[in-house]
């Protein structure tokens, strides 16, 4: 938003004013702690902020450099107040930075030019200024602008006035605030905060019990910095709803002050026992002071509590990680089975923060929870358990409700969890109950079981996991030949696609080639000879990687996969290929597919035919699959299925 092009009055419309005031006082309450010494690393940004024509860019800058007393700002900051072509609001926030900054005893010309203008917010700024003059030089301009004819003008001195004097400024802030507006109280609120006697604080706590503005009044008590201020907020924060945009407020202005200014107000108001002190206490906790302490007090105050909202902000508050939340383990141990779903989800994340219990042997029934948020949390908080913790080789029965839960997230939650925390102690048992996963027709389901299973697999457990789904899992391989970016040498007819003998060995060629590049100009190919290997699919996928089976490189290659298998019967299947880059494929010596990917550079080039009609005889059958590479990832894989799409294990 800009306003610049308005007219100098601009302040006086309603909506604007709103705008203005809501960005100066969220702008005061912008925590920043930059050591004095330091120059502050947005310095220069915000000094050139000073001559851009925006007011909301000024009125930053200006906060930032008088919050970080930035001495080198001085200039432009006094250079702006001075400027009598700018607004008067500006050149007032303008006068206080300066003097912030300066924090000088003596009165610079300029604020005493501002107390005799005939502009009441040029007076108004000179009003507040006066309170960051150090001495009592400013006590007698104080006292003379308290008699201004202007409102604003006049209870901002008698807040400056009242941080020279103190206590002794009682008799005239008493009488000041005897009766006020609803405009003035917040800026009242300034003066009975530094006087800060018994009879200034009642006063103050009548104020905002009646003050409708409570963002300003927040605003003004904020700028104080004063810890009288504390239990104020904390009795606001307590009649403020949490859906009340000033309930983050507050909290906000609390974080100004110290952590240990803020214990004896937290503690005086959790032993009040009021179920909304206690919550109000519960959040100011959660979100600043984290201290363990304080933590025994709120678990005591919460046997008191009646609302299942202070209960959970107190777990909240003893959960965090910074709580040392093993203090509490047995109280959020008691509400692993309350009857309220929100609290066992609360327990069980409370309870995954702490480090003396073994989570497993806590939350053996919790995973079990007919509500499956209950469930997920349980099994979400031992993915981060130590793996030592979990039972070995009883993690499928420890897991058998989740892992044939009906809902669909739960299930596959459990098989992560059984992937994440399982051995190879867990395979055969969780091979026995999840099996018929595998041979299913639910796709997800069974590449879900089939990630877990392979993740604890033993020794070519996992082909045997991949077979159970169809694939075919065990090959020979020969390779490599000289293939080139055009595919030429697939085109070709190379001896294993004639006749195949696995005692054999091949004469090849091969070149070194990066990055696409095929060879240079008048390079020689290296000439090798390569034999057949057994081979099983090295993911559970189906998935059979060429690269690490064959000789290096794997570059602009072209080798060959074998699969003899039997069949019990002359039947017809379905065979499913895919593959990087390109692949042909002979059932018992005919061919019956070929797919080519296009070339794209340094990227995955996939080539696929689904449902292939096969049609095996009684016996053996082989299965001849011819793979081409140019560069990156470099595998085949094929499925056979019936005609519903359940797999059928031949290998």
């Amino acid at each position: 938003m800009n306003l610049s092009a308005t007219s100098k009055s601009f302040y006086e419309d309603s909506t604007t004013y709103v705008l203005v005031v809501a960005l100066v006082t969220f702008l005061s309450l912008i925590p920043i702690e930059i050591k004095a010494s330091e120059r502050p690393s947005g310095t220069i940004g915000y000094l050139q902020q000073l001559e851009e024509k925006d007011w909301i860019l000024k009125v930053e800058a200006l906060h930032y450099l008088s919050e970080n007393n930035v001495n080198e700002g001085l200039e432009k900051i006094f250079k702006l107040a001075s400027n009598k072509t700018e607004n008067s609001w500006i050149r007032s926030k303008a006068l206080t930075a300066y003097c912030k900054i300066q924090n000088g005893s003596t009165i610079p010309p300029i604020l005493t030019d501002f107390s005799i203008s005939k502009d009441s917010k040029l007076r108004a700024g000179a009003a507040e200024a006066l309170s960051f003059i150090t001495g009592n030089k400013s006590e007698a301009l104080s006292l003379k602008l308290i008699n201004d004819d202007d409102e604003t003008v006049k209870f901002n001195a008698l807040a400056s006035y009242s941080k020279i004097k103190k206590e002794e400024a009682w008799p005239l802030v008493q009488k000041m605030t005897s009766s006020l507006s609803q405009e003035v109280m917040p800026i009242a609120s300034k003066a009975l905060i530094r006087v800060g006697n018994n009879e200034a604080l009642k006063k103050l706590q009548e104020i905002a019990d009646a003050v409708e503005n409570k963002r300003a009044l927040i605003d003004s008590l904020s700028k104080t910095k004063n810890t009288n201020t504390i239990p104020l907020l904390l009795n606001l924060l307590e009649k403020t709803s949490i859906d009340n945009p000033n309930f983050a407020y507050i909290i906000s202005s609390l974080s100004i002050h110290e952590n240990e200014t803020l214990v004896k107000p937290l503690s005086n108001l959790i032993n009040t026992g009021r179920d909304p002190a206690v919550f109000v206490a519960a959040r100011v906790i959660t979100h600043l002071l984290q201290d363990p302490k304080i933590g025994k007090e709120l678990r005591s105050a919460i046997n008191n509590s009646s609302t299942p909202e202070t209960l959970e902000a107190v777990m909240i508050a003893l959960g965090s990680k910074n709580m040392d939340p093993d203090i509490h383990k047995e109280f959020f141990i008691g509400y692993l089975n309350n009857e309220n779903p929100d609290i066992r989800v609360l327990s069980t994340l409370c309870l995954s923060h702490c480090k003396t219990v073994n989570l497993y042997t806590l939350f053996k029934e919790t995973i079990k929870d007919e509500e499956s948020r209950v469930s997920l949390a349980a099994m979400n908080a031992l993915m981060n358990t130590p793996l030592e913790d979990a039972p070995t080789g009883e993690l499928v029965s420890y897991l058998e409700e989740a892992l044939v839960n009906t809902d669909t997230v739960v299930r596959k939650t459990a098989f992560d969890l059984l992937g994440h925390a399982g051995n190879a102690d867990d395979f055969e048992p969780a091979l026995a109950m999840l099996g018929d996963a595998l041979s299913g027709t639910d796709t997800i389901r069974r590449e879900a079981v089939a990630e877990a299973l392979g993740s604890i697999a033993p020794d070519k457990g996992v082909a045997n996991v991949a077979r159970r789904q169809g694939y075919i899992s065990n090959w020979m391989v020969l390779g490599t030949f000289l293939n080139d970016k055009e595919h030429k040498a697939f085109a070709e007819e190379f001896e294993p696609e004639k006749t195949i003998d696995f005692e054999k060995t091949y004469p090849s060629t091969y070149v070194w080639a990066l990055q696409g590049n095929q060879r240079k100009d008048g390079e020689k190919a290296i000439e090798r000879e390569i034999g057949w290997a057994e081979a099983s699919v090295n993911k559970t996928n189906g998935m059979l990687l060429m690269g690490p089976l064959l000789p290096p490189p794997g570059t602009f290659s072209i080798a060959y996969a074998v699969s003899d298998f039997n069949s019990t019967k002359e039947q017809e299947l379905f065979l499913n290929l895919d593959g990087d880059d390109a692949f042909k494929v002979w059932l018992n010596g005919e061919k019956i597919a070929e797919a080519i990917a296009p070339y794209l550079p340094r990227q995955s080039c996939l080539a696929t035919v689904g449902n292939i009609k096969i049609k095996l005889k009684k016996g053996t059958n082989r299965i001849l699959i011819k793979s081409a590479n140019i560069e990156n990832e470099w595998w085949v894989r094929a499925r056979i299925t019936d005609a519903n799409n359940r797999p059928i294990e031949l290998f």
